[in-house]
């Protein structure tokens, strides 16, 4: 029996779900985490364990094996691998593209239902411009700055792009993937729903796609096959990206990546191969962001209507009330 123990924050851990399957071919799969909800429903997962859970290793059996295997100790470092690829050789398994899985139940199908209700139009997308935060820290006094502001897409921009979107689209709501204390709340133009974490999943199947930066929005989506536009600066779609979006990037950072839009290849939108950019000029330009998610808001509308939300099944038989047996509740 192995217990699998993940450091980090969400994005981090939603990423690790794309390896479970491979990992219960070796055996049974327990998690201990930071975010026990990430892997409560996954059906390959037996049990889901909260780090501060107290007396934990009381009632875990003596002979578990705790697994720890850290990608950001590893060759993954020098940026020129997918972390999935790197966590899965440390791990023992092979890394073959695999996407995050994300499994909902039917409490958090019905609460979505409802937060939607609280969008004030029925088109809508998502937006994530900066991130770092835990979800459990909302309620700390202090606004919360993003960490890594290479990361991050400047407030000024971010404000510009929903301006512009806005009223381009005067059909489609735009819903800020943000919490309350952060700087990134307060821009105008969209609404913040000041919910659980786990519930925008369900958002994300219902919405017309997202535009956000490297960050945990990004995970979801691809966890629930949803397709949007990611913004890379410091980081790449090489190192934390999935095929499935839209990946675009005006920096050459330490391992030379130039302007350029990604849908699963090595060239620039019009076909052209990639070239050089100022290493400093790191912020997508406004109009090339509105470009690439016209380009998507267009692929939706003509070939993939939003999905809806749907329905998960879980392993609690008591529609997930106050006596669930969901995994590790």
């Amino acid at each position: 029996m192995a217990i699998y123990m993940i450091n980090g924050g969400v994005g981090k851990h939603i990423a690790f779900t794309a390896l479970i399957d491979k990992l219960a071919e070796k055996g049974e799969v327990q998690m201990m985490t930071a975010y026990p909800d990430v892997f409560r429903h996954h059906p390959k997962v037996k049990a889901s364990y909260s780090h501060e859970e107290p007396g934990l290793y009381d009632r875990v059996p003596r002979d578990t094996d705790i697994v720890f295997r850290e990608p950001y100790y590893s060759p993954f470092v020098f940026a020129k691998t997918h972390l999935l690829y790197e966590w899965a050789k440390l791990l023992g398994i092979e890394y073959e593209g695999e996407l995050p899985q994300w499994h909902s139940c039917k409490k958090w199908y019905r609460e979505a239902k409802e937060v939607i209700k609280k969008i004030p139009k029925k088109k809508f997308i998502l937006v994530q411009f900066g991130g770092g935060q835990s979800p459990y820290d909302v309620n700390q006094p202090r606004v919360f700055i993003p960490q890594g502001q290479r990361r991050a897409y400047p407030l000024n921009m971010a404000q510009d792009f929903i301006n512009q979107f806005t009223k381009a689209h005067p059909d489609i709501a735009v819903v800020n993937y943000s919490m309350v204390n952060e700087e990134y709340s307060h821009l105008g133009g969209c609404c913040v729903l000041n919910t659980a974490y786990w519930l925008y999943p369900e958002l994300l199947k219902a919405s017309m796609g997202f535009v956000g930066i490297d960050s945990s929005l990004q995970h979801m989506a691809a966890g629930v096959g949803v397709s949007g536009v990611v913004i890379w600066g410091a980081t790449g779609p090489e190192q934390f990206g999935y095929s499935i979006h839209g990946n675009i990037s005006n920096t050459t950072n330490h391992h030379m990546r130039p302007l350029c839009v990604r849908f699963g290849d090595n060239k620039n939108a019009d076909g052209s191969m990639w070239v050089d950019r100022d290493i400093l000029s790191t912020a997508v330009p406004v109009d090339k962001l509105m470009e690439v998610t016209d380009a998507m808001l267009d692929m939706k509308l003509n070939k993939e209507e939003a999905k809806g939300i749907t329905e998960d099944d879980c392993d609690c038989d008591n529609d997930c009330g106050e006596d669930c047996k969901c995994k590790g509740a």
